[in-house]
């Protein structure tokens, strides 16, 4: 069975989960085309590292804007308010830790099968109900301009 899915935008495998790993991280791998980002939130209750295997991630924080490409990654601590946007020319892959583990039962639930559906389809009630179970705080929507509140925007009260 394909552990394939589509949601906000971006393929996304589930290559281990808390299943494989005794709970301690999930391993997803991403294929996002350009400009497709993530909501502004925040994790709570885990890390999630970025390693870029193919074109470039920009990754907003309240402090900074980092820039990765090929054989890069970056670490976003617990509590680090972030945005991710693929912003190189072209597709960008990904792989992704997110430890502990938790992420891909969000993936599973709120993702759509490539075969039943196009990549515009998530819900985004469902994603954010089943992100707020794990922890996890929307802070805006999708497509805001994350350049310009990058530093101001994440640094207001949850």
């Amino acid at each position: 069975m394909s552990n394939t899915y589509w949601l906000l935008g971006m393929q996304r495998e589930i290559l281990a989960d808390g299943s494989d790993t005794d709970e301690r991280y999930d391993l997803i791998a991403t294929i996002s085309q350009s400009g497709r980002e993530t909501p502004p939130h925040v994790h709570q209750q885990y890390t999630e590292t970025e390693y870029v295997l193919e074109g470039e991630l920009t990754i907003y924080t309240d402090t900074e804007v980092i820039v990765i490409g090929p054989g890069q990654a970056y670490t976003i601590a617990k509590g680090q308010p972030h945005a991710l946007s693929a912003t190189g020319k072209g597709i960008t892959k990904l792989l992704t830790v997110f430890s502990p583990a938790g992420f891909s039962k969000v993936i599973r639930l709120a993702g759509k099968r490539p075969e039943d559906s196009t990549r515009e389809t998530t819900d985004l009630s469902l994603f954010n109900q089943l992100s707020s179970e794990i922890g996890d705080v929307t802070l805006g929507p999708i497509g805001m301009d994350l350049q310009q509140y990058s530093g101001e925007f994440f640094r207001r009260p949850l």
